[in-house]
């Protein structure tokens, strides 16, 4: 700024050096400004504990519990799902159903199975050593029922009829998976899957 130009009253704010005959003039921010910078710095502090020290949900965790909840309510709308081993099969290749299921396995079985199924209170469930399961349709009746000599909750009830379909295929989907730390197999190991059949999933 050119002090030739300038009132008297605004010489005191120059500051000490000038180039090019052209002397800068101190013209300090607003006192909202500097106090809505202030504040945005210590925000930052309790934002990296939430989210990024493992206080509240990362933001992935958050992703699936939107995911979860978009798929809950695409759910309504397939109508009726039969337990039987066609729709089972037919789900387990539904990349956006199954997560949907990621998200309410986590929830619901994650604390016993880990959330990527590979155990911890509760047994693996990526390998081919099943306790209770021999067959693909038994999944889905150990959901409804439980097994609660063991601490394993009845599902029936607190997941809809659907729901408990789905999350047989997401528990059938997780064999052969490999978990960051599996357990040791426990059971007996039995004959895969079957084959996907052409036939369509009937509502």
């Amino acid at each position: 700024m050119n002090s030739d130009h300038m009132a008297p009253e605004d010489t005191a704010n120059l500051m000490g050096h000038a180039y090019d005959g052209i002397q800068e003039y101190d013209n300090p921010l607003p006192g909202w400004w500097v106090w809505l910078f202030v504040l945005t710095i210590l925000f930052c502090f309790p934002y990296v504990a939430w989210y990024h020290l493992g206080v509240g949900p990362s933001l992935a965790e958050q992703y699936e519990a939107e995911v979860g909840a978009f798929y809950e309510e695409q759910m309504a709308l397939l109508g009726e799902l039969k337990a039987n081993d066609e729709t089972i099969l037919a789900f387990m290749n539904d990349e956006g159903q199954m997560m949907g299921m990621a998200g309410l396995f986590k929830g619901n079985c994650g604390a016993c199975h880990a959330a990527d199924g590979g155990g911890g209170v509760g047994p693996n469930l990526t390998d081919d050593a099943y306790i209770n399961i021999k067959e693909l349709g038994d999944i889905h009746g150990l959901l409804e029922r439980g097994v609660l000599a063991k601490g394993m909750p009845a599902w029936k009830g607190q997941l809809n009829d659907n729901q408990l379909v789905l999350m047989a295929a997401y528990v059938a989907r997780l064999r052969g998976t490999t978990p960051a730390s599996a357990r040791a197999p426990q059971g007996t190991d039995i004959a895969a899957w079957p084959s996907p059949s052409l036939q369509e999933v009937e509502d």
